[in-house]
């Protein structure tokens, strides 16, 4: 079981992709790595949304 933070030691990040799909709100630590936020991001990342066309 993790230990809930209080909210003043969090962050909240939301994501919106190009179709509309959201992912988040996730809360993380203002402590997390980039590398943290990235992993957790990428594993909630819906499956067959990657869009690889450059703008």
């Amino acid at each position: 079981r993790r230990e809930q933070m209080p909210d003043e030691d969090l962050i909240e990040l939301k994501f919106r992709l190009y179709d509309g799909t959201d992912i988040g709100p996730i809360r993380y630590s203002v402590s997390s790595t980039v590398a943290m936020l990235k992993e957790r991001i990428i594993s909630e990342w819906p499956r067959g949304k990657l869009d690889l066309k450059t703008s």
